[in-house]
């Protein structure tokens, strides 16, 4: 097996050993696959002119020489090799995804080996010892004191160079939006910018929640205004909430204004409540119904808002003009019978333990802690439930850079 340091600027010669000129480039297929094989080398003559060469026409492939198989009279010279990635050009010292370890590394050598009997492109080395390969100094780690790190092909997506973001996000999006935070947060601000784009606006905006508040107003200044407002538009009101108020005036105003009625009403709410309160913690989103429902007909409602939930385990059982009643747990629920009525299983208000908008994060802790609460309704004065805090809302809170 070699790295493509031990082969660059290697002498090629022909098969009359006449030199052709050195190697300075290896290009292999730019979409996605398993091990990609060499495809052409770039060659530049001793008058620097540059041409490639199909690497079919390769007999010996080594760190010492390059042996082709016809004589340099007979070669035919590409011009032009589309849809090509550039190893050196585009991947040597870039940074690179690690989809396993979900991570952004350097590249500093590429391993090049034979896969399915053809000299292929088998992974990339980001320890310090490729740094020295790649300078000619490898020798003096006589110790071997550093270790090569390797890391798959398959494993990793480059995030430049002629890969289509598109196609890099087709893999990123099997992610976890924390994870891919962490890559994104890595990544300069062009870059993470144009990965963000890539992404499905629903996965933009869960990442976008993600990322750290400072990056997050970079990115908005950064991202052009369509895709900004696709993106925020998806996030959760509390999440918008935050992203608004750490804004400069003009931008969180210009936000505001392509919001639809009914979610600026609910925004502009959220914005008068102190962040250290359970009204400035909590989310609007969550699944109500009437006492009068039956179990079946409170599945079918939870089928049809699933796309817009994204915690579930309580259905929180209001009068009609929002007093809160009490609740129901998703496994009572589904075990009950199909025309049992909501308000024949569910938990009554007299019996939980509630949350009020002014309580600040001590006493909501205090609260959900004591009776290992995941989530707990915020109700005003009127018993009226205007949202619920979850327990990841207070963990963002006391740790908003994890």
């Amino acid at each position: 097996m070699l790295y493509l340091s031990q082969i660059l600027n290697t002498k090629v010669l022909d098969s009359a050993d006449k030199k052709v000129g050195k190697l300075v480039d290896i290009l292999i297929p730019a979409e996605n696959g398993l091990y990609p094989q060499l495809n052409y080398i770039l060659i530049k003559n001793r008058k620097g002119e540059e041409f490639y060469l199909s690497f079919d026409k390769v007999e010996n492939f080594s760190s010492g020489v390059i042996n082709l198989k016809t004589q340099i009279e007979r070669l035919e010279k590409i011009t032009e090799t589309p849809g090509q990635l550039f190893l050196t050009r585009d991947v040597l010292d870039q940074q690179i995804v690690d989809m396993e370890g979900a991570r952004v590394v350097r590249v500093n050598d590429l391993k090049i080996g034979v896969f399915n009997d053809k000299m292929s492109v088998l992974g990339i080395d980001i320890s310090f010892r490729g740094i020295l390969r790649a300078l000619g100094v490898e020798f003096f780690d006589i110790f071997d004191f550093f270790k090569v790190e390797l890391i798959d092909w398959r494993n990793i997506q480059p995030v430049n160079g002629h890969l289509k973001l598109d196609t890099v996000a087709k893999k990123l999006n099997k992610l976890h939006p924390a994870d891919l935070a962490n890559i994104v947060e890595d990544l300069g601000v062009k870059q993470a910018s144009n990965l963000v784009k890539s992404l499905d606006k629903e996965a933009a905006a869960k990442v976008f929640e993600e990322i750290e508040p400072n990056l997050q107003q970079t990115m908005v200044r950064y991202l052009d205004a369509d895709s900004a407002i696709k993106i925020v538009q998806e996030m959760p009101d509390d999440e918008l909430v935050d992203l608004v108020k750490s804004l400069p005036k003009p931008e969180a105003i210009k936000i505001l204004s392509h919001l639809q009625k009914t979610e600026l009403s609910a925004v502009q709410n959220l914005l008068r409540y102190s962040d250290d309160t359970a009204g400035g913690l909590m989310t609007t989103v969550f699944v109500s119904a009437r006492p009068e429902w039956t179990a079946e007909k409170m599945i079918t409602e939870i089928k049809n808002l699933s796309d817009d939930v994204r915690i579930l385990l309580y259905i929180y059982v209001t009068k009609e003009n929002g007093e809160y009643c009490g609740s129901v747990s998703l496994r009572r629920l589904i075990t009950a019978d199909k025309n049992t009525l909501l308000q024949d299983i569910m938990k009554p208000y007299n019996d939980l333990a509630v949350l009020y908008l002014s309580q600040d994060i001590n006493e909501v802790i205090d609260v959900m802690t004591k009776y290992n609460l995941y989530t707990a309704a915020v109700l005003d004065d009127n018993k009226k439930i205007l949202g619920i805090v979850t327990i990841d809302d207070v963990m963002r809170h006391l740790k908003p850079n994890a």
